[in-house]
């Protein structure tokens, strides 16, 4: 009987071992994602010049003291000015693809890096606000207040909650993004590894929330996204996202208010649009601000 109990114990905490480890692990994944620049996704790797466009890197500090060098591309005699906000694991020359025909279009662009890339961690879009929180800051104090946002997959959900947060922000384009972060993460863990919600789940919930100092459930653009109307919104969206599901646009444009837009062309890669199609994907987002950022 006492060896029965006593591998039973032993089995019981190498099971919470093991448990524990995985757990990090994936939490690790999430807070601390590989940062490259991928010219299969982002295309354009060397900066704004390869897309002959003139450009500044200016420093901008955010509340907890991180100093984000950020691509600063401005226009003569602007409208006003869009905020570039990239993707768990990218960099600032993210929004590259759309930043010729936007600057075309009489804008200045902020293209912003996240903390990731400046000695901070990725959350999904929770400690991100503070890095929006400071573009505004800084945008403000040099008397720009027209101001636009275009966000892409963490960096889109990052923009929701922003817009929602901050009435300056005038109009916003969010692409391939996501309703609820948590869902992302267990999505993707079924899918990716055949892992279910229960045990590991609420486990890597833990190790993330006291890593990160952050509560994972709290990032959830789909309570926020109906706070922004009337401004006006566009979702964009490939039909077959192989990462972020589309039932995440449909969820969020179906909470939305007006005045809002969806473009959900069949295309089968996270955050791909303009790759799939970049003269309609370059067309609609500047038709979009053209209509409501002037």
């Amino acid at each position: 009987m006492n060896r029965i109990k006593k591998y039973t114990v032993s089995g019981l905490i190498f099971s919470i071992i093991l448990l524990s480890a995985i757990a990090y692990y994936f939490s690790s994944l999430v807070l601390y994602p590989t940062v490259k620049c991928n010219p299969d996704h982002h295309v354009f790797c060397t900066g704004p010049s390869e897309v002959g466009l003139e450009f500044e890197e200016i420093t901008i500090k955010t509340a907890d003291n991180l100093n984000l060098v950020n691509y600063w591309i401005p226009a003569k005699q602007a409208k006003a000015t869009i905020i570039l906000v990239h993707g768990h694991g990218g960099q600032r020359n993210e929004g590259i693809r759309f930043a010729k025909s936007l600057h075309d279009a009489g804008y200045n662009l902020l293209l912003l890096s996240l903390r990731r890339n400046h000695g901070g961690f990725a959350s999904m879009g929770y400690h991100e606000q503070k890095d929006v929180d400071a573009a505004l800051t800084y945008l403000k104090t040099k008397g720009y207040q027209k101001i636009g946002i275009f966000g892409f997959s963490m960096g889109s959900a990052t923009s929701i909650i922003a817009m929602a947060d901050h009435p300056e922000i005038q109009a916003g384009i969010f692409s391939s993004g996501y309703g609820k972060a948590i869902d992302v993460l267990v999505e993707s863990a079924k899918r990716d590894f055949g892992i279910p919600y229960y045990p590991l789940i609420p486990v890597v919930k833990l190790a993330l929330n006291y890593r990160g100092d952050m509560d994972i459930d709290t990032v959830r653009p789909i309570d926020k996204i109906a706070s922004i109307s009337p401004r006006p919104i566009a979702i964009f969206h490939c039909t077959k996202d192989d990462y972020v599901d589309y039932h995440h646009a449909e969820d969020l444009f179906a909470k939305a208010g007006e005045p809002k837009s969806l473009w959900s062309p069949e295309c089968n890669r996270h955050e791909r649009l303009w790759n799939f199609n970049p003269k309609e994907a370059e067309s609609r987002a500047v038709g979009f601000f053209q209509k409501y950022l002037k």
